[in-house]
């Protein structure tokens, strides 16, 4: 009786889900493929582990990784006193920096197993500290996948983020007290969280055996040692089967274009929430008509937020906030627009951008490194430089006045080329055991 040989067996951190974002929505892809070569077990960490809406959100897609074949063997929490004094304070400065000050405040708990490798699919804190612990416990190889760079060796492009977190905090105060109130408690948060960061960071990226990037971008804006250091997948993300089906489907669907356009972020400062509304609202003096759709998923109290933003700014009955949606319909939404306003000052790669454009809706942003590596020079694509916020409304008016020739899509990879190239890493870390 032949007997099959035993499959390797991994333990993954992750957050599967796309209810958290892009990256949610990669490690979703990534573990479904590991689950066909390799024996998967999961470990939720803290962020996605303590917000039990996003979770209890997440949960048909646990469902379907389960079905598939991985087991869930753990999570790792922050104490509850942490988030009772976020939700006491209305700020995260609690939960993001403590873990930073203090790491071994996180707890992690897993069902006892044997694993040839750790892997964690996310540059969060939460994820990198539980899988450098785990790998430590088990005495395994590792190998971490950094989608974003969770720390930026540019001091300018690190200073750009919290500027648009700032004109968020400006745009929601509702007098100039308040306004000081929450620039001052945004930078008590952001400046010493990026310095424990960077400290927090190199320490415990050392400790893994092998660390990826996601696309060329994540090393460039890392700087110093981990240009050389980070192994480049570039890019590793990719449209999938499901997803050209789904962007077919539109295209035959969707005839023509509607009298709009998209924000294609989540709605977030980093991905240039407040830029966008601002633009839109002097795009609207010569296009009365125009709607702005803001898509994804908020919390109530962003919801109410965001809705004060643009009374404020005068544009609320000319904004559409659909919540988050399947992904059919965004595409929809996306393959309707007439253009999508992406002022992200944080990103990758973007799936975003590669969505619109295969849908055929012109882009303008900023001239960030993701951008720029991948999408630079496109057809029907315009970028410009960060807070250049009047060349973003002459390209965006531009675009909307005189239409474009041609919307083209960046070539790249095929969804199996990429997870054939991350799996085949991951097996060398297996095989080196």
């Amino acid at each position: 009786m032949l007997v099959e040989p035993r499959r390797p067996s991994i333990l993954v951190v992750a957050s599967p889900s796309p209810v958290t974002g892009g990256g949610g929505l990669r490690a979703l892809r990534s573990l479904r493929e590991y689950v066909k070569h390799f024996e998967t077990s999961l470990v939720i960490p803290w962020d996605l582990w303590s917000n039990k809406n996003t979770l209890r959100d997440s949960a048909t897609y646990l469902r379907e990784l389960r079905e598939l074949g991985v087991r869930f063997s753990g999570f790792s929490q922050l104490p509850d006193m942490i988030y009772r004094l976020r939700r006491v304070f209305g700020s995260r400065i609690f939960d993001l920096l403590t873990p930073l000050l203090i790491p071994g405040i996180g707890n992690i708990h897993v069902s006892p197993g044997s694993y040839d490798a750790v892997v964690v699919l996310h540059e969060g804190w939460d994820a990198v500290y539980t899988g450098y612990k785990l790998t430590e416990y088990f005495n395994t190889p590792s190998m971490v996948l950094l989608q974003l760079p969770p720390f930026y060796g540019s001091k300018e492009r690190f200073l750009n983020i919290v500027k648009a977190l700032l004109l968020w905090r400006e745009l929601r105060s509702d007098s100039p007290i308040e306004e000081a109130l929450f620039k001052a408690e945004a930078l008590i948060r952001e400046l010493p969280v990026e310095y424990m960061r960077k400290h927090q960071y190199s320490e415990a990226l050392r400790k893994y055996t092998l660390i990826v990037g996601v696309t060329k971008a994540t090393s460039i804006e890392m700087g110093g040692e981990w240009i050389n250091r980070i192994i480049s997948l570039d890019p590793g993300v990719s449209l999938d089967h499901e997803d050209l089906s789904l962007i077919k489907r539109v295209g035959e669907k969707v005839e023509s274009k509607e009298n709009y356009v998209v924000f294609g972020g989540r709605p977030a400062s980093e991905k240039g929430l407040a830029e966008a509304l601002i633009v839109f609202k002097q795009i609207l003096k010569s296009s009365s008509e125009l709607k702005l759709v803001v898509t994804g998923k908020m919390t109530e109290v962003m919801s109410i937020i965001l809705r004060k933003v643009c009374r404020k700014l005068g544009i609320l009955d000319k904004v559409l906030f659909t919540g988050f949606i399947p992904r059919m319909k965004r595409f929809e939404v996306i393959a309707k627009a007439r253009l999508m306003l992406y002022p992200s000052h944080e990103d990758t790669f973007s799936y975003a951008v590669l969505e619109s454009l295969h849908l055929g809706t012109p882009v303008v942003g900023y001239k960030i490194p993701a951008l720029e590596i991948y999408y630079g020079g496109l057809p029907g694509i315009e970028l410009v430089e960060e807070w250049d916020l009047e060349a973003l409304t002459i390209k965006a008016m531009d675009i909307l006045e005189r239409g474009v020739d041609v919307v083209e899509p960046s070539k790249i990879k095929s969804w199996e080329e990429i997870m054939s190239e991350e799996v085949g890493l991951l097996y060398k870390q297996v095989e080196s055991m």
